[in-house]
């Protein structure tokens, strides 16, 4: 059986367009995949119990005790990573039996796009790279050394040039390889996988909101209601009358998404909530899922608003893998912070969301409208007063404004990403020679 390589240097539980390449890899060839990655989170089921998929984890146990460097070794830190880990990967692909193409995520372009341009001047491997985004765009979020800045991008640049196929996640994308870096992209959209579904069944809320156990920082429930749900002495089960909205944002707290705005947006509601006094206007629920550097910091500040606010709650958790896309599906809405480092790239959040019928309010960038359509199948917002305008519209009691954009959804939901790969990629990988 031929080989083929996949190389996420990244969490493959938390990398969901690489999965699903992999998936209609296996479903769709006779290849035998090698996936090559971190397990710091658990993938899904459909990728570990695929017999023509194989897991190598490039964790390593000294760059993890390389950790333990002091704060201000950083610097050395990260170079010593860096060398360690490209000679583990160039090893791994070397010594392996002869992958017939080696489809890479971008970024991180560094080290992985200089040891796949090693490995197919050695052993005449094709090379696929799916561009994400720009790693050199995302490295000017925590850095402003203009000369690191240009020799990363000088980096990503001429690395890249060794693809023999391109792929990338937006139009916008696709133009900005073409004009500046003379590379031939082929969009390919994600969609969100069978695992993210409308739930439309009360009592299947019912049950995760009873499992997941949201509550009102001082509100008593008995034994059989959730904030959103009862369960009747007839073992009926409703959705409460005058529940509170349940909003669900997600993310990796870093600084491309700027939490200020919900937090100003969400402060503006409590305000006009708190004047009418809960007459017109529903509570909402707030549940931000997700790690990263940034959540403590906005830990605090929700953590404060809780004790302040009386029709606004935030709920910062961490989902199973299993019960976040469950959770989508019972949401009244998706919440997008992402801006973009470069405006090119597409939130795969917000993709999933749609895949459980979620609409989504999204922070405004150059090519989110490739996504989200304004008024149709979400909203496009800029500041926080968009984002309140458009909370306050959405959350009157009696307003119809979110099953209307729920209707706009549907049409996103009829495509897979099966479909779509076996449109733009399949031909490529099986004209291979």
């Amino acid at each position: 059986m031929k080989q083929c390589s996949i190389i996420v240097f990244g969490d493959i539980g938390r990398s969901p367009r690489m999965v699903n390449h992999a998936l209609a890899i296996a479903d769709n060839t006779e290849y035998r995949i090698n996936f090559y990655g971190y397990l710091d989170n658990k993938p899904t089921q459909a990728l570990l119990s695929n017999p023509n998929i194989r897991i190598v984890d490039l964790n390593l146990w000294i760059v993890n005790q390389l950790k333990k460097m002091p704060r201000f070794l950083y610097l050395l830190y990260a170079l010593m990573r860096i060398v360690l880990q490209s000679i583990y990967l160039f090893l791994l692909l070397l010594f392996s039996r002869k992958q017939e193409f080696i489809l890479v995520q971008n970024p991180p372009s560094i080290p992985v796009l200089h040891i796949v341009s090693l490995i197919k001047g050695i052993r005449r491997s094709k090379i696929i790279i799916d561009f994400h985004n720009y790693g050199h765009t995302i490295l000017g979020l925590q850095m402003k050394n203009k000369l690191i800045l240009k020799m990363a991008r000088y980096y990503e640049h001429q690395f890249s040039r060794s693809q023999d196929m391109a792929l990338c996640v937006s139009g916008a994308m696709q133009n900005d390889l073409q004009q500046n870096w003379r590379i031939k992209a082929t969009v390919v959209y994600d969609k969100a996988n069978i695992n993210f579904n409308v739930i439309s069944k009360a009592r299947e809320k019912h049950e995760l909101l009873m499992k997941l156990d949201f509550h009102w920082q001082w509100e008593v429930l008995s034994h059989n209601e959730t904030l959103f749900t009862e369960e009747r002495n007839n073992q009926e089960v409703i959705e409460k009358e005058n529940r509170p909205g349940l909003i669900v944002s997600s993310t990796s707290w870093t600084k491309d998404e700027d939490f200020n705005i919900l937090v100003q947006a969400l402060q503006k509601y409590e305000e006009l909530a708190n004047i009418e006094q809960g007459r017109e206007y529903r509570k909402l629920y707030v549940v931000i899922t997700g790690k990263g550097p940034m959540k403590e910091e906005f830990k605090e500040i929700f953590q404060k608003c809780n004790i302040c606010w009386n029709y606004v709650k935030v709920n910062l958790a961490w989902l199973d893998i299993d019960d976040y896309p469950k959770l989508l599906g019972c949401a009244d809405l998706g919440i997008c912070l992402h801006y973009s480092s470069s405006g090119l790239d597409l939130p795969m959040k917000v993709v999933d969301m749609f895949g459980a019928g979620t609409p989504v309010f999204a922070k405004s960038f150059k090519a989110i409208s490739e996504l989200v359509q304004h008024q149709k199948n979400g909203i496009v917002f800029d500041t926080p007063d968009d984002l309140f305008d458009h909370l306050s519209q959405a959350f009157r009691f009696g307003s119809n404004k979110l099953q209307i954009l729920k209707s706009g959804v549907q049409a996103f939901r009829t495509e897979t990403f099966d479909q779509e790969w076996r449109n733009k990629v399949l031909p490529y990988i099986r004209n291979l020679k």
